[in-house]
């Protein structure tokens, strides 16, 4: 079983990882696998400053994951990490790929990005 479930992992993280390449982030890389300190399942940039999480799971475990990925903030040093969550497709669908992370993560992502009051309004 446990072995299986690695596999289904380890495919979808490819998978994952073709997706970020396709979309023009070709520094993307997986993390080591199988270390001690957890850092994620993927560098998204060469410096290592956002991760990815990946989950293939049925039923999702927001709050204990999004703790994980915290963690796996902290021990790779990035910046910004975030879940990448696949549900499945029904009825001949392909499956949607969600990406989540804290709000306030993201807002700071924005901001970052130059998205921050960009109309010009007042703060």
């Amino acid at each position: 079983m446990a072995n299986r479930m690695k596999a289904k992992g380890d495919k979808y993280e490819r998978d994952i990882l073709a997706i970020c390449h396709e979309k023009g982030f070709t520094d993307a890389v997986r993390t080591r696998p199988g270390r001690m300190e957890d850092q994620g399942d993927i560098f998204l940039d060469r410096n290592g400053m956002v991760i990815v999480q990946t989950k293939d799971v049925a039923t999702p475990n927001w709050r204990d994951w999004l703790e994980q990925l915290d963690d796996q903030i902290g021990r790779a040093r990035a910046a910004f990490g975030f879940l990448t969550v696949k549900r499945r497709g029904v009825g001949g669908r392909p499956p949607i790929h969600l990406a989540v992370m804290p709000l306030e993560d993201m807002l700071t992502l924005l901001e970052v990005a130059g998205y921050k009051n960009a109309r010009g309004d007042a703060a």
